[in-house]
């Protein structure tokens, strides 16, 4: 039950953050699995801003304030072979333009990293210019976390299973050229 409520939830989300005019892309739905759970899936969308198609993935994780867990969504955008990375929650209620933001693969030291508030205040985004490098600094890992540290706030910690990340996002980094960028054969090396 509580596994179809995350969907339900991610749904509602993708088609209010994004308003797609979703449909699969020319592979059919693309739903990259690890142990039988669903972990990226790769729509075909429409940008309700400037009526752009291109390609969204979408990662499922959890987000954790003071004991309480909910559902948060890991949004990967490619819309004119421009990629953002989108990760939203509800209650998270960001005031300032850039968040600091500290992030973990695989159990590893946190590090910070600037992002933007998104617009309505309930998620955070990473411009093109940084989130290919990254989304490519995934590939390979299991597991990333993110904390959001809000002032007079306690901190937000959600965590992503990003398993499978290379072949999740692959639609996604063939549409937006990312092997054009000669920075992501340098990541995580």
């Amino acid at each position: 039950m509580r596994h179809h409520r995350q969907i339900a939830y991610a749904a509602a989300m993708l088609a209010w953050t994004v308003q797609a005019n979703a449909m699969p892309p020319e592979q059919d739905r693309e739903v990259v699995t690890a142990n039988g759970d669903p972990r990226w899936i790769v729509v075909d969308a429409r940008n309700h801003v400037s009526g752009a198609t291109g390609a969204v993935a979408v990662l499922f994780g959890t987000a954790q304030e003071r004991g309480r867990s909910r559902p948060a969504i890991l949004r990967v955008d490619c819309f004119d072979k421009v990629t953002t990375l989108h990760v939203d929650t509800a209650a998270l209620r960001l005031g300032a333009a850039e968040v600091m933001v500290t992030h973990s693969v695989d159990g590893g030291p946190f590090r910070y990293v600037a992002w933007q508030a998104s617009a309505e205040g309930n998620g955070i985004d990473l411009p093109a210019d940084r989130a290919v490098p990254f989304l490519a600094g995934l590939y390979d890992k299991v597991v990333l976390r993110l904390a959001i540290v809000r002032p007079l706030s306690v901190p937000f910690l959600l965590t992503f299973t990003v398993e499978g990340a290379e072949q999740g996002l692959s639609i996604i980094a063939d549409r937006c050229q990312w092997a054009a960028a000669p920075a992501i054969s340098e990541v995580g090396r």
